[in-house]
């Protein structure tokens, strides 16, 4: 995605796809709100890794950073398996 810091547009601000009947949304700031018909919402800008459900049950996800981790966060990245008829597997792997 793209993000605050590109010198190019070359990929989009976000990006929709489903995987394996799950349905997400990618997006490098967070929104306030996620989309309507959401169940996974990826971002990044923290810096700082997120694993949270809100109340509409739209889980938002944020791998953290490898390079610059913020607000004292550890360096690290996720990992995300999607299968069918199977919950998300989110795995956050710490440097």
């Amino acid at each position: 995605m793209l993000g605050n810091n590109e010198w190019h547009n070359l990929w989009p601000l976000e990006r929709r796809l489903e995987r394996a009947g799950v349905k997400c949304f990618l997006v490098h700031i967070p929104p306030p709100r996620a989309p309507a018909g959401v169940h996974l919402l990826l971002h990044g800008h923290t810096h700082v890794p997120r694993d949270e459900t809100d109340a509409r049950g739209v889980r938002w996800l944020n791998p953290g950073c490898i390079t610059r981790p913020n607000r004292g966060a550890q360096a690290s990245f996720g990992w995300l398996t999607l299968q069918k008829k199977t919950p998300p597997d989110w795995r956050l792997e710490l440097l």
